[in-house]
């Protein structure tokens, strides 16, 4: 059987790859998913493969790479309803190939995944530990797509023996000419998101929730205000910060940022560290764990969250300029990439993304409880008389 396929300049440069890991940086619209997963399919059609192909949620996988895989099956006249099992997102050719969807926010699922191929499409989406254990259970090529958005510290950019190609709209010849128009409209409209997402170069995140932090070397000694800290076990750190202040300015460093931590890892850690009496504001959703921590001897306190608290723990914040240490690589790599979510329609929305913001939960915390306004203003008295 033959089939014709019109494809971009990925294709070519995965079939001209020389290492076994490829980045594909770029910007929107570059079509470098679409190609990688045509790619893909002519692997699984020339010889028998178990192909993985991977987004952080099941809603992104669903309307991304799903989407675009059955459009390229069907329109090359070899899709098969038959052939897909939606339940668990598994596409099997006549040969014995298999292409699998899946998703890194479930940890578990993660150990029983083995794959000749593995494709993760949005890469910068995903914890250093998921792609770790999807690497090593993958006997063959590892591709990853993502935007260039990503801190200098992340750990994509810090891979040894890597290819790496960039595209940007430009390599895409099947781009719709107002598509095109739209994209080269941002050198005037938004010359930072033109960087990103036109030219695919690595600069300033303008949907990043934190355009006022900085990076030091190293850090001056001021004021210690407090720890904050945020609790999780196995796909999820346990986070603690250290937060001093000087005037307008907050000095923030990373001291623990660990997976898979019992109650006694965190309390021996937390002596390690020599925390002493001083506060922790944590996540009130652990009141056990609270409770554990705080009969050991640490001044542990449940942080009070209303209804807006994401938001009001933000706009605290907001108002610091944020020093972070050099060394504290997970914080910086959270600051870069948190940001505000888009509605379908591109539009920038008033909320922060629920993702890869454990230590910014941890700071947030301890903003909300000792950096506020209200907080500050605590136990001051205005008294009028004649």
């Amino acid at each position: 059987m033959e089939v014709q396929i019109n494809t971009t300049i990925t294709f070519d440069n995965l079939l001209s790859a020389k290492k076994r890991i490829t980045h594909h940086v770029g910007g929107t619209r570059s079509g470098k998913t679409y190609a990688i997963l045509q790619y893909l399919i002519v692997k699984a059609l020339q010889e028998p493969q178990n192909i993985t192909v991977v987004r952080r949620t099941v809603p992104s996988l669903k309307r991304s790479v799903i989407k675009d895989f059955k459009e390229i099956m069907l329109d090359i006249g070899i899709w098969s309803n038959e052939s897909y099992n939606i339940s668990d997102r598994v596409y099997s050719f006549n040969n014995g190939s298999l292409i699998s969807f899946v998703n890194t926010d479930d940890a578990e699922k993660l150990r029983g995944v083995k794959s000749d191929i593995l494709f993760i499409d949005e890469a910068s989406e995903q914890h250093e530990e998921s792609y770790f254990q999807l690497s090593i259970r993958t006997s063959g090529e590892i591709i990853l797509a993502y935007n260039p958005t990503v801190s200098p510290y992340h750990f994509l950019r810090n891979m040894d023996d890597v290819e790496v190609f960039k595209t940007t709209y430009r390599d895409n010849p099947y781009l719709p000419e107002q598509m095109v128009k739209e994209i080269e409209a941002l050198k005037k409209k938004n010359p930072k998101y033109y960087q990103i997402y036109g030219l695919g170069e690595y600069t300033v995140n303008e949907k990043a929730v934190f355009q006022n932090f900085q990076i030091l070397e190293e850090m001056p000694i001021h004021e210690l205000v407090g720890f904050g800290m945020d609790f999780g076990f196995s796909q999820d750190p346990t986070a603690l910060v250290a937060v001093h202040r000087h005037h307008d300015m907050i000095y923030v460093r990373e001291l623990m940022y660990d997976r898979g931590l019992t109650t006694q890892d965190i309390i021996r850690k937390l002596k390690d560290l020599n925390i002493g009496k001083t506060e922790i504001w944590a996540d009130s959703a652990e009141p056990r764990l609270i409770e554990e921590i705080y009969r050991s001897g640490f001044n542990i306190k449940p942080v009070k969250k209303g209804p807006d608290s994401i938001r009001f723990g933000i706009g605290v914040l907001q108002n610091f300029g944020i020093v972070v240490d050099k060394a504290s690589t997970h914080l910086i790599d959270e600051l870069y990439g948190y940001e505000y979510i888009t509605d379908k329609n591109g539009i920038v929305l008033d909320k922060p993304q629920d993702f890869n913001n454990h230590c910014i939960d941890a700071l947030r915390y301890l903003a909300m409880s000792r950096l506020s306004i209200k907080q500050q203003n605590k136990g001051k008295y205005t008294i009028s008389f004649k």
